[in-house]
């Protein structure tokens, strides 16, 4: 037996203390998520009491306890949860026009096959003023294969709703070059494809996990101050107006 194989078991009992902490502790060695949940704790800020919020491409609805306040509405393309409103194609959105109050979508362009079609939906899905609050990445591994078709800079997003009809667009990075060499780092997948290899597999899989999910994602983001240009980003938050 390799003995870098005995260290699962501690590796596994420590992201067990990991995941018991507090979230906020918790996505200090996740900065896309802490990026993402960040976002989204100040669009549930903005959002009046009573407000009607669609969140597409919802899954598992992690963020449904900020919208608490809100008419909060779920969709995507199916429910293995059982906890969507309904479920559809988001270039399809089974709703009237000038419906919702607000719209969310977080890490979901990516994934549709036809980006134009669906900001063109929550265009129309929205009422007059309504506001969408989407988030996407720049880059990151191919991941939900094979419906993974795209990455997005600024520019592209900007092009796409502006095309659409929405204004007001406001578009920032999710953190800098550290924050994206920490992501990368954290979530490569070279080592499983090592394991044929015993003589690099065994010592590397000895320090990958406090390396790799612990040190380089809690410290390489404190670095992000160095970065004013931000081209080097996890993706993008962005705010618009209908």
């Amino acid at each position: 037996m390799c003995k870098a194989d005995i260290v699962t078991g501690r590796n596994f009992i420590i992201q067990r203390v990991i995941n018991i902490l507090p979230k906020r502790l918790r996505l200090m060695f996740n900065p896309r998520r802490k990026g993402i949940e960040e976002f989204m704790k100040k669009t549930s800020r903005k959002l009046k009491a009573g407000q009607s919020v669609l969140d597409a491409g919802a899954g598992p609805c992690p963020y449904k306890k900020m919208f608490n306040h809100c008419k909060y509405e779920s969709t995507d393309i199916s429910d293995p949860h059982k906890i969507l409103s309904f479920t559809c194609s988001l270039d399809k959105i089974p709703i009237e026009n000038n419906h919702y109050d607000a719209l969310i979508a977080t890490e979901v362009l990516e994934h549709v096959q036809y980006p134009n079609k669906v900001v063109a939906e929550f265009y129309r899905v929205l009422k007059k003023k309504g506001r969408v609050f989407l988030t996407a990445p720049q880059g990151w591994m191919v991941h939900q294969e094979p419906y993974n078709f795209y990455y997005f800079t600024r520019y592209g997003l900007k092009i796409l709703f502006s095309d659409a009809g929405f204004r007001k667009i406001n578009i920032e990075p999710i953190g800098g070059y550290f924050s994206v060499l920490a992501d990368t780092i954290k979530f490569n997948n070279l080592l499983e494809q090592l394991k044929g290899y015993k003589f690099l597999y065994c010592p590397l899989r000895m320090l990958e996990f406090p390396f790799t999910q612990l040190f380089f994602p809690f410290i390489l983001p404190l670095f992000d101050f160095l970065d004013r240009k931000r081209n080097w980003t996890l993706g993008y938050t962005l705010e618009a107006v209908k």
